[in-house]
């Protein structure tokens, strides 16, 4: 199909120049049923994927780029005689950034070669007019094998080739949208979307895009007032999110927490590419600013009520001025594009959306969340395989109250997967959960990527539990919680018994975790299981703990073994209270003037409230090594614990390796019972 394409003039700002067959323009044709003059089957021209590229790059680099479009079927139908030089006639490719994304007309192998020899000539023409990047396209139509040759041409020229297979088949074409079937056959609204994003992501990962690029925020979701935050100069919303003030708990079931105890603190959101500056003006008189996890080594610069300060790439901050009340939660995302955004079965466009009922997934369905979606609502999966949750949004649960009657971990909570097989949730943020947040019971092959929990306030607000579950990752994620914070469970449930399957397989990995509450890293209370093995903990912070920053409470008969703890680094910060229990509402909040010191690691076999079986475990078999300890001053050194039950159910080898504190190798004080055995440590 062919089209002619007049080159508008390019304005002030960035250029950008497509080059392509129908795809990128075609002309109104009747006797195809086709009527734009844009790519074909998109559904007006501000949905093709040049103008989606185009509008969308505008955003990323935050100024105005002007499009030029140029059909060029006749080098597909004919290249020997393609002239290159006379195709360029007349286009504004000075500095300008340049796509080039033909194939599918190619009438065969036989013109293969004549046809590479042509697309080499382009891109000699296109940098002779002075194009600064160029991006070669592959085909939209499965050709692999001219894929593969277009591709030896980009690296022989020195340029990016993007491949197109992620955006191939028929779920990105429109068929059923127009009766001629070629027409059918080019890329819908969604198909469009896909290719513009595979190609600006190929383009932010050479370096097109290098500044930050804030999130979308929606006008009538409420944000913080009390800072202003810009990212490389440019200006990024806050949110706000209720936290936990005072670590004053109630035992299980609790109730609705009253929100006396809580307050607001704000989050910020971004896409950023690497070392980022930020900007922070606040009303506080800031005396003392710390910047979370310490162990980045970031530098705070003062001045006035201005605090600036470079992170030096993605992943999850605290910004605490004058203390930990009121921070600053900072979220620094890796660029994410996936095409799949686009046929997901659920999907939330920028907006605030209240549901009136759960989201239920099933086999091989997806709820995709965009940037700058806010959805209020609940989610959850039973008996489903291959599920997907991912995008840049929010997910919010603050319209579910908490039930006084009968608290049940399978019913409430924010996210449930309930005998699952390969679940992925990614990149989305979760809000204010009335219990647990994110559960998964006997599900098998899980992985959690970049997800942010944060304003989790009320009782046993638990972060991710993985509830008789095998095969789990866990990895970047940022979780502030009010209760354990990642939390390996085997649970007796009465007629729903989910005892049957092991816990097994469990890798979490650089994540940044806050417990305002319970254990961080958490093994139990309850294992009702036959066994835990291959549990490993790897390369995180945890930047606040209160009850033991690495906890394994054997409350049940597992055998738990083969656990490791690695890379693990945990701050301890003057004035963070000790926790407390209300035992009644009348009760005030009384810490005294103790800092909250809990134990580095407290391993422990009990048996009580938490244990439905009432017959003790055993732990066997555990590596800790490359622990790094942060106190401030003031603050005294924690401890670790080890506690068995009885001679015939012990804890026993246990080997702790190169353990600091400050960054010096020191003896910690330990302490455990004469039902543990076998406890090394060396402190280099």
């Amino acid at each position: 199909m062919t089209s002619s394409s007049p080159l508008p003039p390019a304005g002030a700002g960035e250029k950008l120049i497509c080059i392509g067959n129908s795809i990128t323009r075609h002309a109104p044709n009747a006797d195809l049923g086709w009527y734009g003059d844009y790519g074909m089957a998109a559904s007006t021209g501000e949905n093709d994927y040049a103008h989606r590229l185009s509008a969308k790059l505008g955003s990323f680099l935050n100024v105005p780029v002007a499009l030029q479009v140029l059909s060029l079927v006749n080098m597909e139908r004919s290249p020997a005689a393609f002239d290159a030089g006379a195709a360029l006639e007349g286009l504004d490719a000075e500095n300008a950034l340049a796509v080039i994304r033909l194939g599918e007309n190619v009438p065969d192998e036989s013109l293969y070669e004549a046809y590479i020899a042509a697309y080499g000539r382009l891109i000699d023409a296109l940098r002779q007019k002075g194009a600064g990047r160029i991006f070669a396209v592959g085909n939209f139509w499965q050709r692999d094998d001219l894929d593969a040759l277009t591709a030896d041409l980009a690296k022989e020229k020195g340029i990016p080739f993007v491949s197109l297979k992620a955006c191939q088949g028929e779920t990105f074409q429109a068929i059923g949208q127009f009766a001629h079937a070629g027409v059918a056959a080019h890329p819908s609204d969604a198909g469009m979307a896909a290719i513009a994003d595979t190609i600006l992501f190929a383009m932010c990962k050479a370096g097109v895009v290098r500044g930050a690029v804030p999130c979308p925020v929606p006008e009538d979701e409420p944000k913080y007032s009390g800072c202003r935050v810009t990212v490389d100069g440019r200006e990024a919303t806050c949110l706000v999110a209720r936290v936990s003030a005072i670590p004053f708990n109630t035992v299980w079931p609790g109730h609705q927490r009253p929100l006396s105890q809580t307050e607001t603190a704000p989050f910020v959101s971004f896409i950023c590419f690497g070392e980022t500056e930020l900007c922070v003006e606040t009303e506080k008189d800031p005396q003392k600013v710390v910047i979370r996890p310490l162990s980045k080594e970031i530098v705070p610069h003062i001045e006035d009520k201005r605090i600036r300060f470079k992170i030096p790439g993605p992943g999850q901050y605290s910004l605490e001025i004058n203390g930990r009340s009121g921070n600053l939660h900072i979220f620094a995302d890796p660029l994410s594009l996936d095409p799949a955004a686009y046929t997901a079965t659920r999907r939330f466009e920028p907006g605030v959306h209240r549901l009136k009922e759960r989201i239920r997934l099933k086999s091989g369905e997806s709820l995709y969340i965009a940037p700058g979606a806010v959805v209020y609502g609940e989610l959850e999966a039973t008996d489903a395989d291959n599920v997907r949750v991912f995008g840049g949004g929010i997910l919010d649960g603050s319209g579910a109250e908490r039930n006084t009657a009968d608290c049940d971990m399978q019913t409430e909570g924010l996210v449930h997967f309930t005998r699952c097989t390969n679940v992925r949730m990614e990149g989305i943020t979760l809000r204010d959960s009335c219990m647990w947040t994110a559960t998964a019971i006997n599900c098998r092959n899980v992985e959690y990527r970049n997800v942010k929990v944060i304003g989790m306030w009320r009782y046993n607000s638990d972060g991710f539990d993985f509830v008789n579950s095998a095969n789990v990752h866990v990895t970047d994620c940022f979780l502030r919680t009010f209760d354990d914070t990642v939390v390996l469970k085997g649970l007796c449930l009465g007629d729903r018994t989910v005892e049957k399957q092991n816990v097994e397989n469990c890798l979490i990995e650089r994540c940044v975790l806050w417990c305002d509450w319970g254990g961080a890293m958490e093994v139990g209370a309850e294992t009702v299981c036959d066994e835990y093995v291959n549990v490993a903990w790897k390369n995180c912070d945890i930047i606040r703990t209160d009850q033991g920053a690495m906890r394994l409470h054997c409350g049940d008969r597992a055998y738990v073994h083969n656990v490791s703890y690695e890379d693990i680094r945990v701050e301890y910060a003057a004035g963070d209270p000790e926790s407390r229990y209300q035992h009644s509402d009348d009760l005030v909040y009384d810490p005294g003037n103790v800092p909250a010191h809990d134990p580095v690691l407290r391993f422990s076999l009990d048996c009580g409230m938490w244990s439905p079986d009432n017959i003790p475990g055993q732990i066997r078999d555990v590596t800790v090594q490359n622990i790094r300890v942060y106190l401030e001053e003031g603050v005294p050194a924690p401890a670790l614990s080890f506690t068995g039950w009885d001679a015939g159910h012990t804890i026993e080898r246990v080997r702790i390796v190169d353990y600091r504190v400050n960054g010096t190798p020191t003896m910690p004080e330990v302490h455990m019972n004469t039902y543990v055995s076998d406890v090394t440590v060396k402190i280099g």
